[in-house]
């Protein structure tokens, strides 16, 4: 009984030592391999339907791979180059074309503005004149350029590492795509949970990811591309900048886009152009009423099954906790939270679950 004892013991520190020491391996490409379930978990309906027609695993998972590769990675390779340029200009072109003129017309052009301006310059202890006022632009300009442009520089610098990433995550996708079965079922072994909770627990975990790389993903690059558009008929600068800070903005439901073109709008306005402020505004609303209200219903449903205001509000929270990832970080978690308030409502209470439908359960 004693030597069984010390064998169970024995056993779990080397199975937590081993746990350990191997979690230490992983965590340096933990966002990698995240990413890599996420991607896999989207097309693998597509790797299905190309499997049926080749009967080819691996030549099906190859192909997939490339698709990512040209609809990702080259993508992504001209979109920083474009943006180490942009960002380098940014802060000269707003130099350049914010004249005395403009500001004056801001600070004293509309009928209440100069009181409220007076007032919120006052408010924060400066003085309101135009000198002051055009200071607070250009160095609120200047570390924004700076900013974009540091972490653009840390891309570049970290080439190699960018690169292994990239390739650590199509290793990665390639072999779940080939072993996937395998790999869920030794996973799925590792767990206490019962089958049938595992089970829902993937199924949560895949439905989240068609709802925010297809459902979100399409409907945030048709914002920031047409959005894009819209930017060059009313002739604004450093294009490839705004579209892609557009893009990742419209991943943001209830405001996306707007954070971007608002500004614009009243900048246009300030500086003369009323009209094309006017017509610019009304485009890019309408563009997003109708890709958050129609596009997104009519692909996405109810799939999350998660309201608009948690997915706001996990997106908001994983992007200030986890960076540019946390867009889909924060609805996957809080999805599988979700899951796991259902699990919990069914094995611990004797009421119905308040968020899932118990027939999923």
């Amino acid at each position: 009984m004693n030597d069984s004892k010390h064998s169970i013991i024995v056993f779990f520190v080397g199975y937590t030592v081993l746990f350990y020491l191997i979690g230490l391996m992983v965590w340096p490409f933990l966002s990698s391999i995240i990413f890599a379930g996420i991607l896999t978990g989207t097309f693998y309906p597509l790797m299905d339907v190309i499997n049926k027609k080749l009967n080819h695993p691996r030549v099906s998972a190859t192909i997939i791979c490339l698709i990512i590769i040209l609809a990702i990675f080259l993508p992504s390779i001209f979109i920083i180059i474009k943006l180490s340029e942009e960002a380098l200009a940014l802060y000269q072109t707003i130099k350049a074309y914010l004249s005395d003129e403009d500001l004056e017309s801001i600070m004293f052009g509309f009928k209440y503005s100069p009181q409220i301006l007076q007032e919120l310059f006052e408010s924060i202890g400066l003085e309101f004149n135009l000198a002051t006022f055009k200071n607070i632009i250009l160095e609120t300009s200047k570390e924004a350029s700076s900013t974009v442009f540091d972490i653009i520089n840390s891309w570049i610098s970290n080439i190699f590492s960018f690169f292994l990433h990239f390739v650590i995550m199509i290793i990665v996708i390639f072999t779940l795509l080939v072993e996937g079965p395998r790999i869920k079922a030794f996973a799925l072994a590792l767990s206490p949970l019962p089958d049938d909770e595992e089970e829902l627990v993937i199924r949560r975990f895949n439905q989240i990811n068609q709802v925010t790389l297809i459902g979100n993903g399409i409907g945030a690059i048709i914002q920031g591309l047409l959005a894009g558009v819209g930017f060059w008929i009313a002739g604004i600068e450093s294009l490839t900048l705004w579209t892609t800070m557009m893009i990742v903005l419209a991943f943001i439901p209830l405001v996306g886009i707007s954070i971007v073109y608002v500004p614009v709008c009243l900048y246009l306005l300030v500086t003369g152009s009323p009209i094309a402020a006017l017509v610019l505004f009304i485009y890019c609303t309408v563009l997003s009423l109708f890709v958050e209200n129609w596009f997104k219903s009519f692909f996405v449903g109810n799939r999350a099954e998660i309201s608009s205001t948690a997915v706001f509000l996990s997106i908001v929270g994983g992007l200030v906790v986890f960076g540019v990832p946390g867009i889909f970080y924060g609805p996957l978690i809080i999805s599988i939270f979700l899951t796991f308030v259902d699990l919990y409502h069914k094995r611990y209470t004797d009421s119905p679950s308040p968020i899932a439908d118990e027939s999923e359960l």
